[in-house]
């Protein structure tokens, strides 16, 4: 296992750092579906993701996990804090390495407008809304009752009809290379190759992850699959899902079915955020969530 060394060191995430980050990124998860190693590490070679150790406030070992992210064509360096705010000396220290520090999480708000407020005027916290992950009432998702919810059904249901003889399989009892065909069809006239090679990384990692999930096959073709994990026992996050648009329907299918498939313990479903992008929001809106579970960012005032 490669040691996370303590800041201003870091080391690029790897999947041997489960071990030691995992159970402090679900201590600190708080809902958000980037805290997990199953969301990190198939990003990191996009993000190009690295990680310190310090002790924070309450004298306990936290991490600081940095990456890049776009503003357009401009790059821009971040930092995570799921700890929240570290003290006055490393917070400054950290934002000369930074433009911004995210994924912020409500817990923490009341605490870091003080300590902004006290220590750091020059800063401002503002919302995340293009990263706020969207909470869905799981019944809902199954019964689809209402006019838009309506409308899904209908397609989940014409997907059932037209393709009799589907089959439904656990993800970690299907081949990967059945993952891999799916991902391939559905990547075809897209340009996303590191979001393609971050799957790939989930698919052949799903032990390791933790992550869960389910194959869909019709005619012995496998078509579309979801992956996931819980977030405790009442709330499950949904990472990948990827399907060969061809097949109508086959979205509003496999979402259903597989929602439908989880413990009567799961009460909620997080399936991620919108990143902006206005498809892929009315998308998400159209599910109607149960609430978004906002984050937030701190970036140098104008």
């Amino acid at each position: 296992m490669h040691l996370i060394p303590t800041y201003p060191a870091k080391i690029p995430l790897e999947l041997a750092h489960k071990e030691e980050l995992q159970p402090y990124l679900l201590e600190k998860r708080h809902g958000i579906s980037e805290f997990s190693m199953a969301s990190l590490f198939p990003f990191t070679k996009k993000r190009h993701y690295t990680v310190s150790a310090y002790t924070d406030t309450n004298g306990e070992k936290a991490f600081i996990i940095f990456g890049l992210q776009w503003d357009g064509d401009k790059e821009e360096t971040f930092a995570m804090l799921p700890s929240g705010y570290p003290g006055k000396e490393l917070f400054q220290d950290v934002f000369t390495k930074v433009d911004e520090i995210n994924t912020i999480s409500e817990v923490y708000l009341a605490e870091w407008e003080h300590q902004l407020q006290t220590h750091h005027p020059n800063m401002v916290l503002e919302e995340d809304r293009d990263n706020a992950d969207y909470i869905y009432d799981r019944k809902s998702l199954i019964d689809l009752v209402g006019q838009s919810l309506h409308k899904k059904l209908a397609h989940a249901l014409r997907f059932a009809e037209e393709n009799p003889h589907r089959v439904l399989l656990p993800a970690h009892l299907a081949r990967p290379s059945d993952m891999i065909r799916i991902l391939d069809s559905w990547s075809k006239g897209r340009d996303l190759i590191e979001d393609y090679k971050a799957t790939v990384l989930a698919i052949e990692n799903q032990q390791e992850l933790g992550l869960r999930g389910m194959v869909l096959y019709t005619d012995d073709i496998p078509v579309a699959f979801t992956l996931g994990e819980p977030d405790g026992e009442s709330r499950f996050v949904i990472h990948f899902e990827k399907a060969d648009t061809k097949y109508r329907g086959i979205y509003q299918y496999i979402n259903r079915a597989f929602v439908a498939d989880l413990p009567e313990s799961v009460k909620e479903v997080n399936r991620e955020q919108d990143l902006g992008i206005p498809g892929l929001r009315q998308a998400k809106l159209t599910y109607q969530p149960k609430h978004l579970l906002m984050k937030y960012k701190i970036r140098t005032k104008d």
